[in-house]
């Protein structure tokens, strides 16, 4: 980072020629420097935005290290450690990957809307393509969290709805859940779920197909820094229960989107703590149950049956309740 220091700090460039320079659409670093700060260029009388060469190098560099998967507030995140730049950026935005906010807190991106809408649109077309591509264009812009809860999120909720209301085909629904639920896959395998603390073994049980919301809280939890085995919908507990008193996880999550499937969960928590103790360890406790899904949210009175941890209502919550959770294992 020495050499950024060398470089000339003098405002020449104009848009365009940063633009042929660094090869980053002038949108994308436009969005940087309002969201975080970087770039920050000189304005002319005119208002308009002239570049150093210091300028360019960061927007380079940027460009590089999302380019290997970096999102691009760790990436400013690191630029500004390695400088030790004490700067804030621009907007008072937390760092989407170390404290992800509730969604109320978080879209002020107005492009979000936008990106959600062409991504209803795609796939309300059955266009994976151009569903595909809103999404990567939003991934240039803003983290993976802001992504996944405001533009994947709502976009399916949206479709449900408006299958619920008889506007479009069940077919569409299908459709649209197996490009959501491909898409957080992806994303939670590039994450590295299998470093970090833990493990914490996630899975939805038998009778319960209704993934997305435990695969975007795992997503959110391996970015945290947690190890996730995750193994998906439709699991039956003597199955995991075979493999909890196999790896002795610290953690277990369970979701569920119904009535009965909540039920079933809470029985099955009584049946794993039961059944996985450790009785010739010196210490026999069971490993703790983290739970979560819709019909927590709508009807709190069913955590009363639940031997464990209720996640919360967002992904925020479901991570303090985690770091809780490992925290009092420690002490």
């Amino acid at each position: 980072m020495a050499l950024f220091d060398r470089l000339r700090t003098e405002p020449v460039y104009n848009t365009r020629a940063i633009v042929q320079r660094t090869g980053v659409p002038a949108d994308t670093f436009r969005a940087w420097e309002r969201r975080y700060g970087l770039p920050a260029p000189a304005r002319t009388e005119g208002n308009q935005r002239l570049y150093s060469e210091r300028d360019a190098a960061t927007i380079s560099w940027l460009r590089d290290q999302t380019r290997v998967g970096v999102t691009i507030s760790q990436a400013v995140h690191l630029f500004r450690s390695l400088r030790d730049d004490p700067a804030e950026p621009a907007s008072p935005v937390a760092d989407p990957v170390a404290t992800p906010l509730p969604a109320t807190e978080r879209q002020d991106d107005p492009r979000l809307g936008r990106f959600q809408d062409d991504v209803i649109k795609a796939l309300i077309d059955y266009d994976a393509i151009g569903a595909s591509r809103a999404v990567e264009e939003a991934l240039a812009l803003v983290g993976i969290e802001d992504v996944c809860l405001h533009v994947l999120q709502p976009a399916l909720y949206e479709i449900g709805r408006r299958w619920a209301a008889g506007e479009i085909g069940i077919s569409v629904e299908h459709f649209a859940s197996a490009f959501v639920i491909h898409k957080l896959g992806a994303l939670f395998n590039l994450s590295q779920p299998e470093h970090g603390r833990g493990p914490i073994i996630a899975a939805c049980l038998e009778g319960e197909l209704h993934e997305v919301g435990l695969l975007l809280t795992c997503l959110f939890l391996s970015r945290h820094g947690y190890r996730i085995l995750y193994l998906g919908p439709n699991l039956p507990l003597d199955d995991l229960i075979d493999l909890t008193q196999r790896l002795r996880p610290p953690l277990i999550l369970l979701s569920a989107s119904t009535a009965e499937a909540a039920a079933h969960l809470a029985a099955a928590s009584h049946e794993i703590r039961a059944r996985c103790r450790i009785h010739d360890e010196p210490n026999p406790l069971p490993p703790a149950i983290g739970f979560g899904g819709l019909v927590f949210i709508d009807r709190p009175e069913l955590h009363r049956g639940v031997e464990g941890v209720f996640l919360g209502q967002n992904a925020d919550d479901a991570i303090s309740a985690v770091d809780r959770v490992f925290d009092r294992a420690i002490a």
